[in-house]
């Protein structure tokens, strides 16, 4: 028998994508699937409009102010796919992505499918890939990880929530979301379900959407005092997962610059948050993580008397500009 796929959507205040979303999954060429939309609270309509979409394949259920993690794993519960499609409610799919990523796990149920994500603002197919690099199949999944924290180069990217199709059998085995994380749920999640599989199958024909907001109106770009201390949290437990497998001198670089990178996020607003991450990557030996932090004047600050006071003069320079 065709394998069922659950589409499990956490939703809040999302009402101006919403019907785009829904339609990405209800136009999937792939038929054997169950959608479950889980309502966070919303306030803007979004609610309302779910349910006018509700069928026999739609429910639309509520878990009021419990956040996403609650809300997927929520959606998990009620669910009986095979496979569980995580998708945000304001990302789109492409119409073969659920069909492609059955067809290549092929029955697998300790294996992952993932595909490349777009990123866009406004229409899904003008928007940039940004991690063809990044995303490949491997029998040994700590090699796609410690590339993604980066490293190989101290480079590094991100694999979006909604590229993958996880089997729910490694769900069920590698545990739930983690509810105490505010930010970087979904790195700790895929990366405790995938350093836990068996391999990693990449899927090129598939494409996921991810929308971007000119102002930050998303997880991703939240930046108070929870969501920091959450990324440090979720890369101590990254740091775990991978060092079970690998303590290799590129698995060290990897976790070192996940380090680095929330001493940056951290800084100069929460400079105990920076001293601790840094502390944690030098005792991994370090790391040459260094993206651009602004402008030409900013990455000439930043070369001569190096990040922090760069960093500093950045966001005091956007405070400025945004009284």
């Amino acid at each position: 028998m065709q394998s069922k796929v659950s589409v499990i959507i956490p939703l809040y205040n999302a009402v101006s994508c919403l019907e785009e979303t829904l339609l990405s999954v209800l136009q999937q060429s792939y038929k054997n699937i169950e959608v479950i939309v889980v309502d966070d609270g919303s306030t803007d309509g979004s609610f309302e409009l779910a349910k006018t979409f509700e069928s026999p394949i739609v429910k639309v259920v509520v878990n009021k102010g419990k956040g996403a993690c609650s809300a997927r794993n929520y959606g998990f519960a009620l669910s009986s796919g095979d496979y569980i499609q995580y998708l945000d409610a304001d990302d789109v799919l492409s119409s073969n992505k659920i069909a492609e990523h059955v067809k290549a796990l092929n029955g697998s149920k300790d294996k992952l499918a993932v595909c490349n994500t777009i990123h866009f603002y406004d229409i899904p197919e003008t928007g940039i890939c940004k991690d063809a690099d990044y995303v490949f199949s491997t029998e040994a999944p700590e090699e796609l990880f410690i590339k993604l924290w980066g490293g190989l180069d101290a480079k590094m990217n991100m694999i979006q929530t909604s590229a993958w199709l996880t089997p729910r059998k490694l769900i069920e085995q590698a545990g739930p979301w983690n509810e105490e994380l505010a930010k970087d749920q979904d790195g700790e999640f895929f990366a405790r379900m995938g350093l836990q599989s068996k391999g990693i199958v990449y899927v090129p024909e598939a494409k996921n959407y991810y929308r971007k907001y000119i102002k930050g109106n998303n997880i991703a770009s939240q930046k108070q005092r929870k969501h920091i201390e959450s990324n440090l949290l979720a890369t101590d437990i990254k740091a775990q997962y991978l060092f079970k497998i690998s303590a290799s001198k590129q698995a060290k670089q990897a976790i070192a610059t996940q380090y680095k990178h929330v001493a940056m996020e951290a800084w100069p607003e929460f400079k105990d948050i920076t001293k601790r991450a840094l502390k944690s990557c030098h005792d991994l030996g370090g790391s040459a993580y260094s993206p651009i932090l602004g402008g030409a004047m900013i990455e000439l600050i930043k070369k001569i008397f190096g990040w922090k006071l760069a960093k500093s003069v950045a966001v005091n320079g956007r405070k400025l500009l945004n009284r």
